[in-house]
């Protein structure tokens, strides 16, 4: 029921007209489509992202880049946040220029990738830890002294095609295979992403040597600091465990955080407490 100022009577009664309707409608006048995208633009620029990816990568440039490849690399991330699945979509910013500026075309954006070798690729994950630690200094960080979930999952990335390195995989399906580590955050709707490798189809769900390089990783991305509390480690399934505690064991973890203990939580999942 809709009441009006000037109603007469008693308003809790219900009226037998139509009620008001709300009319959806697409050719609406100012309306803009993929408006928030913009604002993830200004959040990488603020946590100095796309300055600490040129910085990593302008020595693989003759002379000084047209397009700063730290930009290139932040608009790519913007439009997979905003729901591209392949480099073209970086196409869908490009086409709205008034609201998000000059952005590179798609071939400009693939030979950025082919830049990113072993060597500054690590130089990448460097500039993206400093620019999540500015991040969290700035206030989205968890709670301190809390727990830190770690997820770690490996999972199933169809392909439609003969893409490098797709392969069949033990779902009876053909593409990828990557195991992920994200940091678990109720507050954060799908979690806080900190690493990733990229497998073949057919890499196995609990390879040792796969898990060891993406805990590195997902521990070189946590910002260190004060306080920080403890941090569980969860696979879904069962871990490698002998590998991956002795790796633990073997490397200094995040400052911050307590010493190493095993301990099992659920029946079909174990967690490494550190």
């Amino acid at each position: 029921m809709i009441d009006s100022p000037g109603q007469e009577g008693t308003p809790q009664v219900k009226r037998s007209g139509m009620q008001r309707r709300v009319k959806v409608s697409a050719d609406g006048k100012g309306v803009l489509s993929h408006a928030g995208a913009a604002l993830l633009r200004e959040l990488a620029t603020e946590t100095g992202l796309p300055g600490g990816v040129t910085g990593a990568l302008l020595d693989t440039y003759r002379g000084f880049p047209v397009h700063l490849p730290g930009q290139v690399f932040a608009d790519l991330a913007v439009a997979i946040a905003d729901g591209a699945d392949a480099v073209t979509g970086i196409e869908v910013l490009r086409d709205r220029e008034a609201l998000f500026g000059p952005v590179v075309s798609m071939p400009t954006a693939w030979r950025l990738l082919d830049r990113i070798d072993e060597v500054h690729l690590e130089r990448v994950r460097a500039a993206r830890a400093a620019a999540r630690e500015r991040a969290w200094r700035a206030g989205a960080a968890p709670e301190p002294g809390g727990e830190l979930r770690v997820d770690f999952d490996a999972t199933i990335s169809i392909a439609f095609s003969e893409k490098q390195n797709a392969a069949a995989t033990w779902k009876k399906t053909f593409g990828f295979h990557p195991l992920l580590a994200f940091l678990d955050r109720p507050e954060v709707a799908g979690g806080e992403a900190l690493a990733g490798l990229l497998r073949a189809g057919n890499a196995g769900p609990n390879t040792a040597a796969d898990h060891v390089k993406v805990l590195d990783m997902a521990l070189a991305a946590l910002p260190a600091g004060p306080g920080r509390g403890s941090a569980t480690l969860t696979r879904r399934g069962c871990w490698p465990p002998i590998r991956v505690a002795g790796r633990l064991n073997r490397r200094s973890v995040v400052p911050g955080l307590t010493d190493l203990h095993v301990t099992k939580e659920f029946e079909s999942s174990s967690t490494l407490i550190l």
